[in-house]
């Protein structure tokens, strides 16, 4: 009887009961979904900084891309130039530095092509034959001029001539290499 006296308390009671109760799952809900934000925007902000840094260092970065561009076009061959032309070109400059050094050229040959890298490597043969002074003075005079001439390989052997009181002579067998940019 005492419950009939007070049902109207008891609904009322029991409505706000059920409304709070709601209100604290949605309000832990909301908590967790914070919390939740907070650990990605923790995860997050390192990679925001560093793409942000990359965005600032774009343009020292293309300039430096594009500097790098204009010296491999200073050493090496351009790529409208033919690969036969190139050859000859670094066969005559390997000749001539050759005998510049005061080497004797036994023979002299335009390799085939490799490419490698977006390059492609020119390589030439040569035999050479005089005092080991003459080969220092020739690989000295390789190092002028543009494009660039590399010695890619070398195999010095000496030569005995008999006699002591005359230089050392050695054959050499060397690989010159000069670059061509890929059309």
């Amino acid at each position: 009887m005492s419950l009939i006296r007070y049902r109207a308390l008891i609904s009322v009671g029991g409505a706000f009961c059920i409304v709070l109760a709601s209100l604290a799952a949605a309000a832990w809900y909301g908590w967790e979904r914070y919390l939740q934000a907070e650990v990605a925007l923790q995860n997050i902000e390192p990679r925001y900084a560093r793409l942000l840094g990359l965005q600032m260092a774009d343009a020292p970065l293309k300039k430096a891309v594009i500097d790098a561009y204009a010296g491999l076009r200073r050493w090496s061959y351009p790529s409208d130039q033919d690969v036969g032309k190139a050859g000859n070109d670094v066969q005559q400059r390997a000749r001539q530095a050759a005998e510049l050094g005061g080497m004797t050229i036994v023979s002299s040959q335009v390799l085939s092509v490799r490419v490698e890298n977006g390059l492609e490597q020119i390589p030439v043969s040569l035999t050479l034959e005089g005092a080991l002074q003459s080969l220092q003075a020739t690989l000295a005079a390789m190092t002028g001029g543009a494009p660039a001439l590399f010695v890619d390989s070398l195999s010095v052997r000496a030569i005995d001539k008999g006699d002591v009181k005359l230089p050392q002579q050695v054959s050499v067998t060397m690989v010159v290499v000069s670059l061509r940019v890929q059309p």
